[in-house]
């Protein structure tokens, strides 16, 4: 599998070289442009999977470049930065057409989860945005996972109930809402998926129910609503307890009535679309206290799946974590490396998970790209310890370890000459001997 192309649009040297070793380090090809016709050119010519645009370019407006680029690949997510102050534009594009405004100073960990998010919109649009299958089963053996599987079923064959799927973040939720509408007689048609808490509620409107042409100054032409895109199969709300109050209203009438308006428009206009819904918020709560309205909490909560987090489920872990292993391993083409060992698995059971699946998911894959091969030993699985050293300090370990390994294997290659394996690793000799000094290795 190809790694995914990146392109950065930003004319300061230093935040374009940060982003672009943090990128690289993390599998993806990385294209940059410091200018804002540069980066059109890069966008139009290469169609990366993401781009990262800043807002204040040498040459260019960036949401004028934007504008651009939806006007060439419509399909490109865009990710727009701001500087302090600029919060203002930052909707504005977003109203042009980005997925995400990222306020600097640059954090790469937060930006690293925009990136991802949109490599998934760009995944889904590659797909024709709609979902018609799931190729990832629900995995475990604990007696709640079976009774899920039970429930699953029995929703499957009920394609017109609401449900509501309530579980910390991480647990699976969407994978849930995924494999009832693949199991229903909904399967043919489309799984249209959007995250409330994600998009401001102006557009939040406008992407649900569309909008007739004329109805706001962008609106050029007509557009529908993933209400009406979803038809005949399934809308699935996340995020749906930080959805903001005045969409609530709204959203309650077209689940009551089967109809909607677009943005502008006068007709009423049928809908016939199965609703599942998912949050992390105690919903009873915000309804207690006046942000979730409670009407719509009855209407959604039909058939609440209540999804438990790994660490009331150790049982499965280990079942989940041999499943997610041998994906990785295709995914990084890492044919070399075995199954989990012993201790391995045991170090995966003694820790609480507080990001559930996903973050299992994230410990496996680092996981795997330290594993020089060979079975996966609990030395490789890195987790975060209240009283021991920080997870950076152990994976700096785990690569000098790798690296002593690797020094000792060309040495051995060169039958210790120092030149001849200082030639093979691509260092001077110089370096070789303070490594060997440094690793006591002579």
């Amino acid at each position: 599998m190809s790694s995914p192309l990146l392109l950065i649009i930003e004319d300061d040297d230093t935040i374009l070289l940060s982003l672009r070793v943090f990128f690289e380090g993390r599998n993806y090809t990385v294209l940059t442009a410091a200018t804002g016709r540069e980066g059109l050119e890069a966008a139009v010519r290469e169609i990366p999977d993401t781009v990262i645009l800043d807002l204040r370019l040498p040459d260019s407006y960036g949401i004028d470049i934007l504008k651009e680029i939806k006007q060439h690949h419509p399909e490109i997510p865009v990710i727009i930065m701001s500087g302090v102050g600029e919060l203002d534009e930052a909707v504005t594009a977003m109203k042009s057409g980005a997925e995400y405004y990222f306020q600097k100073p640059v954090s790469l960990d937060e930006l690293s989860v925009l990136v991802d998010k949109c490599i998934g919109i760009r995944q889904m649009k590659e797909e024709a945005v709609f979902y018609r299958g799931t190729g990832h089963p629900v995995i475990g053996r604990s007696l709640h996972i079976q009774g899920l599987i039970q429930m699953i079923n029995l929703l499957g064959s009920n394609p017109s109930t609401t449900v509501l799927i309530l579980g910390e973040t991480g647990t699976g939720k969407e994978l849930v809402a995924r494999n009832i509408h693949a199991l229903s007689s909904r399967a043919d048609r489309p799984f249209v998926d959007i995250n409330c808490a994600a998009i401001p509620e102006h557009i939040l409107e406008s992407e649900l129910y569309g909008y007739e042409a004329g109805a706001f100054t962008d609106a050029k032409k007509t557009k529908k609503g993933l209400f009406e895109l979803a038809e005949g199969g399934t809308l699935f709300l996340d995020e749906v307890g930080d959805m903001p109050p005045g969409a609530q209203a709204k959203i309650l009438r077209v689940i009551e009535t089967k109809t909607l308006k677009r943005l502008g428009g006068t007709r009423d206009i049928t809908v016939d679309v199965r609703v599942m819904a998912a949050t992390n918020r105690d919903l009873v709560a915000r309804v207690k206290n006046g942000s979730f309205r409670e009407d719509l909490y009855y209407r959604l909560n039909v058939m609440p799946l209540q999804l438990l987090p790994l660490r009331d489920r150790p049982q499965d872990i280990p079942l989940i974590a041999g499943f997610l292993l041998e994906k990785i391993k295709k995914t990084l083409c890492r044919n070399d490396v075995g199954v989990l060992t012993a201790d391995a698995l045991e170090a995966l059971g003694s820790y609480a998970w507080p990001g559930n699946v996903r973050e299992l998911k994230n410990v496996i894959e680092r996981a795997t790209i330290l594993c020089p091969g060979g079975n996966i030993s609990g030395r490789y699985i890195i987790l975060p310890q209240a009283n021991g050293p920080a997870l950076h300090e152990h994976a700096s370990l785990v690569l000098a370890d790798m690296e002593r390994s690797h020094i000792r294997h060309v040495l051995n290659v060169a039958e210790g000459n120092r030149s001849k394996a200082a030639k093979l690793l691509g260092i001077a000799r110089s370096t070789l001997n303070e490594k060997i000094r440094q690793y006591q290795l002579s």
